[in-house]
């Protein structure tokens, strides 16, 4: 087997196959000037007489060719750079007399010229996926077939073309004066990676994408929790994955949303330098989950659903919680093992010349060694525009990731919010489905649809915030596959992780008891043994976390097994239990069992038991920096800090005061084991931990410890509130850092307004009562009654905005009285800047006595409403507002309207005419030319729900027109009632008639 034989075959297809291609070109398009480019010379054929496809059947409509090829098509006009798939496109495009695109001449075996061409296509694609170590009779063998093969073509061209037996000969000749060179001469193969660089790339790079997407299949799936079954549970994540929700630049006030298609979009495309694309969410926000969705629609190559995806040969995940590379060259070694010794040492070369997109998921679990590789792959790449590094972080690591990216870096941010309402109830779905599929008959009766949606209900998964993170929702659904009654609506994500853990301890006590080293146990002594076995669990999980390290160390599995050896416990089951084995090879070939726990945040939650066992061991808990000293006395921790800061320690004046510890261990050089930031989430779920009884200056010390690390933000402070169902010492705590407006702290949220929005009304239910008088914003998009638990703290707060969403899209009459209870219960300000909701004559009294109204959007369902707003129109001062909105339902009668609707050019007024049916289109137009004024072009007309149909529509325009409606700025119809092909023949009635432009429009609010 030789190199040099394969290398060779690419020399034959290069140099003797692509030149045969070039000369059925040329020959099948006689009338190109030699000067000009192919897409000039098809822009003048001849309509009527052109025997091309291009004219025949694809309707002069251009290849759909990549950046690369259409570079060379501007470039070149002779088309000697054209690689073989090109010329092949431009033949079966613009050579005379060829068969149909779809013609089976193409592919059928044969000897027509289609066929022949296809054949030396295919031979190419077949030589860029095979290996280059060769025979050298089947190299004998490859050369004789293709000399024949290229020799029939030029002779069926020759044909076909009409071209002179002279021309066949002499191409002939060259054919097989260059493939006896090729053949008979001896190969250098420097001069032949120098010579063919670009091929031998292409030929690299293909089949380390073939061995990547084999590499990758086990990242296609993802696994729940093994306890479900006694075999490994791998879900299809294809099957379960739902589109997140992702924002930039939200905490600098600039939030915009980000499609979930054009994620890659929005880094690439810079000529001159690599791309850094740094993803941030928090933890179970689903950023493992998007990596792996990735990676499969990668591999997967007729998906092309991650816009731009499909532009990179190779993708490179890397696991920062991985520890056995250190280096971008044991990287490839690991990768690509069975290339590395047939491409020598131009492998690394060749794969960072390449289009590659690297992943590197969770740099927030990155280790020494992966922090050497994450190094070495940016500084390697730094050359490369062609190469994507893709970054996934926890909130809490943004910065030290950022750190490590050089400055020759185009570099984007984006934030991982979570699931989006509207798709949780499908997340849930998948994923129960996946879970009947992938685990039947674990459980003794499956949850029907409808147990299902009660539960879903009940939990209130479409509103809770904490409901936006995956991991969450994958918690909900593996407990209502198991244990579906232990869930209700006050369920919070630090209980989540207890049911799980109660589920865990379920399971493992059937397994116990039929094991026979634990089956005569009692099941009081089984559980005393599981619990003491537990706390050695909880003390290396914590240890490991503070090394930076996901994966149980060696020393740290053989102390858990010796545990279990001395209770007498099975070691299999209890690590099986709790934690997860993967086997990872080495870029040795060696293979190492490695334990961790399915997610980091399970991790973090064991970390916090380990604190909470140890505040009830201490003899005087209640004192203050109890949890400071048990991080520092853990074995494996504190002893280092012991032995080298004894002395510093008993210089303190108070050496229990809180953050003593802290402050040491920050000063000194040298100490790392212990980063506050790195322990954010471990402090929170610490907090939901925190039992009643706790004194309040040890609350104050967790608390202030997870502001040191970094919850500083409203929102982050209202998670923990929301995720912990924490006590009132808790929240007194956190009222101690929640950010207020015009706070001198500087915050990545901005220090206005506190807004209350659906998802947060149970953290402001505990916190309003506490904080001292503040603004506040409420918008709420659903129920108002939700608000009811506010009452008793609201009054003590100033609102400076209204905004109640369902009742404008949807007004009805019970819930007006609901709504003038909740707003006689709030202090209304002066300053109010944006009211939404329904009209009525306590609101009416409200809105006359602001000065400053920027926004309002009312509700009319009523004659009685329309009477108040033709008051609020004549007795109101408007010279603020920018924004007015008015929806009309069809119980409003025309004749209660009596004044138009005011305006000026400052003002932009959008009326909303609901439920409008082909009996109703008299009403409507008759409130419209009520409500508007002719005069001024600032009106936006919209029809919400109607059912009307093209004719419908015209109607509408033309009735509107005869009674004197004009000069309104845009009408807007549902995108279900008319075509795109029916908008633009109405645009132009609706234009010549109105002066409006029509639009189309999907109203997804209006129609929930």
């Amino acid at each position: 087997m030789s190199l040099k034989y394969g290398c060779k075959v690419i020399m034959n297809l290069e140099a003797a196959a692509k030149k045969v291609m070039q000369i059925v070109l040329i020959w099948g398009t006689p009338g190109k000037d030699p000067k000009e480019d192919f897409i000039t010379y098809v822009k003048r054929l001849d309509l009527s007489t052109s025997k091309t496809n291009y004219i025949l059947e694809d309707k002069k409509r251009h290849p759909n060719l990549n950046k690369t090829q259409k570079d060379k098509v501007k470039n070149d006009n002779s088309c000697e750079t054209y690689d073989i798939t090109l010329l092949l496109i431009f033949i079966k495009l613009y050579c005379l007399n060829m068969a149909r695109l779809n013609d089976a001449a193409w592919s059928n075996d044969g000897d027509e010229l289609e066929n022949l061409l296809y054949q030396i296509k295919e031979a190419r694609n077949n030589a860029m996926h095979e290996s280059l170590e060769m025979t050298e009779t089947k190299f004998k063998e490859n050369t004789k077939k293709l000399r024949e093969d290229l020799i029939a073509t030029l002779t069926k061209a020759k044909e076909r073309f009409s071209r002179s037996d002279a021309e066949l000969k002499e191409e002939i000749e060259k054919l097989e004066v260059v493939m006896n060179k090729i053949t008979n001469e001896p190969l250098d193969l420097d001069d032949f990676q120098k010579d063919y660089h670009s091929d031998l790339q292409e030929h690299t790079i293909n089949r380390l994408a073939d061995q990547l997407k084999q590499h990758t299949t086990y990242k296609k799936y993802v696994a729940p929790l093994d306890f479900l079954t006694t075999s490994k549970v791998s879900l299809n994540i294809e099957n379960i994955y739902v589109k997140p929700k992702f924002m930039q630049g939200r905490p600098e006030g600039k939030a915009k949303d980000v499609e979930h298609l054009d994620l890659i979009k929005l880094a690439q495309g810079r000529p001159n330098q690599p791309q850094v694309l740094v993803v941030e969410g928090l933890a179970g926000s689903g950023k493992t989950t998007l990596m792996a969705h990735m990676t499969k629609e990668w591999s997967n190559t007729s998906s092309d659903s991650i816009k731009g995806l499909n532009e990179y040969k190779l993708l490179v995940l890397v696991r920062c919680r991985d520890s056995h590379l250190s280096s971008y060259i044991a990287l490839i070694q690991y990768l690509f093992q069975p290339s590395t010794d047939e491409y020598r040492d131009f492998l690394s070369k060749l794969v960072k010349e390449s289009s590659l997109l690297v992943i590197i998921d969770g740099i927030d679990e990155v280790n020494k060694s992966s922090r050497e590789l994450i190094r070495d792959i940016l500084h390697q790449m730094q050359g490369n525009p062609k190469c994507t590094v893709m970054i996934t972080t926890r909130p809490e690591a943004l910065q030290e990731g950022l750190q490590i990216i050089p400055s020759t870096y185009y570099r984007v941010e984006v934030e991982l919010v979570g699931i989006p309402k509207g798709q949780r109830e499908d997340f849930l779905h998948r994923y129960l489905d996946e879970l009947h599929k992938t685990c039947p008959g674990t459980t003794p009766t499956l949850p029907t649809t409808d147990d299902i949606n009660q539960c879903i209900k009940q939990l209130d998964v479409e509103t809770k915030e904490h409901f936006r993170l995956p991991l969450n929702l994958s918690i909900v659904a593996i407990l209502m596959y198991s244990w579906p009654d232990k869930m209700n609506r006050n369920t919070t994500q630090t209980e989540l992780y207890s049911l799980i853990h109660e589920l865990t301890l379920e399971k493992l006590e059937k397994r116990l008891i039929d094991n026979d080293l634990t089956k005569d146990f009692g099941r009081r002594k089984r559980l005393d043994k599981v619990e003491n076995w537990l706390s050695a669990l909880y003390c290396e999980m914590f240890i490991a976390l503070t090394h930076d390290q996901l994966t149980l160390q060696e020393e740290s599995v053989n102390k858990l097994r010796s545990k279990c050896d001395t209770l007498d416990l099975p070691p299999d089951e209890m690590m099986a239990a709790f934690m997860e084995t993967r086997i990872v090879k080495t870029f040795r070939g060696c293979d190492l069992d490695c334990y961790s726990v399915p997610h980091k945040g399970f991790q973090e939650r064991y970390g916090a038991l380990y604190i909470i066992q140890g505040i009830k061991q201490l003899e005087k808990p209640e004192e203050s920096g109890n949890v400071t000293n048990i991080v520092v006395s853990t074995p494996g921790v504190g002893q280092i800090l012991r032995s080298k800061m004894q002395n510093l320690i008993k210089k303190f004046k108070k050496p229990k005061e809180t953050g003593n510890v802290i402050n040491i261990m920050r000063a000194t050089p040298g100490i790392g084991p212990i980063q506050l930031s790195k322990m954010q989430n471990l402090l929170q779920i610490l907090v939901g931990m925190i039992p009643h009884d706790w004194d309040s200056i040890m609350v104050k010390d967790v608390v202030n410890l997870l502001q040191e690390a970094g919850v500083n933000r409203r929102d982050q402070w209202l998670d923990v509130i929301e995720d912990t169902k924490c006590s009132e010492k808790v929240v007194k705590a956190i009222t101690d850092h929640f950010p207020l407006p015009g706070a001198s702290v500087s915050t990545r949220d901005a220090n206005g307004p506190i807004e209350i929005i659906d998802g947060r009304i149970a953290a402001y239910e505990k916190l309003l009562y506490i904080l001292p008088p503040t603004q506040v914003i409420l918008d709420i998009a659903g129920d108002p009654a939700s608000l009811n638990c506010l009452w008793a703290s609201l009054d003590r707060h100033v609102c400076i905005q209204f905004t109640l969403w369902q009742t404008y899209y949807h007004p009805t009459e019970d819930i007006y009285p609901i709504v003038d209870q909740l707003l006689s219960k709030v202090q209304w300000s002066p300053d109010l800047s944006a009211y939404v909701g329904p009209l009525s004559d306590y609101v009416l009294s409200r809105l006359q006595r602001v000065r400053s109204l920027r926004d309002i959007y009312l509700s009319i369902s009523s004659n009685h409403q329309a009477t108040l707003l033709m008051e609020l129109i004549t007795s109101t001062s408007f010279k603020h507002l920018i924004f007015l909105s008015v929806a009309v339902t069809p119980e409003v009668q025309p004749a209660a309207i009596t004044t138009y609707i005011p305006g000026n050019d400052n003002i932009s007024v959008w009326l909303y005419l609901l439920d409008v049916t082909d009996e109703r289109v008299s009403w409507a137009c008759e409130m419209v030319a009520n409500l508007i004024n002719p005069s001024q072009r600032i009106y936006h007309i919209d029809f919400p729900r109607s059912t009307l149909d093209e004719a419908g529509w015209i109607r509408i325009i033309q009735d509107m027109g005869q009674r004197g409606v004009k000069n309104i700025w845009a009408m807007s119809v549902p995108d279900t009632s008319i075509s795109s092909d029916q908008e633009h023949q109405l645009y132009n009635i609706c234009r010549n008639t109105l002066g409006a432009h029509l639009l189309r429009y999907d109203f997804n609010d209006w129609n929930k």
